[in-house]
């Protein structure tokens, strides 16, 4: 997985960065229909509940918000098929950056507290709503983008010190980077099954796990002579 780059401010680089007024308020409601139809435990009925309400009582203005957003597609491209198509692949960007199953448990959490507080005290003004909740969704993925970030240094950290004595940390994912950077790749040795990169067409082993087991630990070798109080 790709983490976004990040621009000269810090922030990362994403489908909501620099967002116009309308397009901010668009985006949430987009966020929180992709919340509604993906947290579905019970405990997430709010989020479900509060979307209902925030479309009925803001119904003039969003259809408002919308007009303006269709009429910025409309006039940078001559055909309409054009700004329709246009507007469709930023908004299915859109839903596939709220719907990263790696970021979902946070984000419920998120859009949880969102409804809660619309539920409390409903809005009546939607971008004013939308400035103050906005960065409280797209925190868990910020998270994440750093937590996987720090992941592959980690691997790659790991990798370069113990890779030649045990083999690389994560066999799939280095075949794949590799394959990417243009280096021929042998095939993983004792690999039952595999998945095709969609990028380089690859095949990522795949380790298969016992069934009835929610998780196996994965642990990785140490070197002979390594005590447990290793600073390293």
């Amino acid at each position: 997985m790709d983490m976004p780059a990040r621009g000269p401010d810090g922030q990362r680089i994403t489908v909501n960065s620099n967002l116009s007024d309308d397009q901010l308020v668009w985006n949430l409601r987009s966020a929180w229909n992709v919340a509604a139809l993906n947290c579905l435990a019970p405990e997430y009925q709010p989020i479900l509940d509060g979307y209902r309400a925030f479309l009925t009582k803001n119904t003039r203005s969003l259809k408002a918000v919308n007009d303006r957003i269709e009429k910025s597609y409309t006039s940078r491209f001559r055909v309409r098929r054009d700004a329709i198509v246009a507007r469709d692949g930023y908004t299915t960007q859109v839903y596939n950056f709220f719907a990263e199953p790696a970021a979902r448990a946070g984000f419920c959490r998120a859009a949880l507290d969102m409804a809660n507080n619309a539920l409390a005290a409903p809005p009546s003004d939607p971008l004013a709503f939308a400035r103050a909740s906005f960065g409280g969704l797209l925190a868990p993925f910020e998270q994440f983008f750093d937590e996987y970030e720090a992941y592959q240094i980690a691997s790659a950290e790991w990798d370069a010190k113990w890779g030649a004595q045990y083999g690389p940390s994560q066999p799939g994912w280095v075949a794949v980077q590799q394959a990417r950077a243009g280096f021929a790749v042998g095939s993983a040795p004792g690999v039952m099954q595999t998945v095709l990169d969609p990028e380089t067409g690859l095949p990522v082993p795949v380790i298969p796990v016992t069934e009835g087991v929610v998780s196996q630990p994965v642990v990785e070798p140490i070197a002979a002579g390594s005590g447990s109080g290793s600073s390293e």
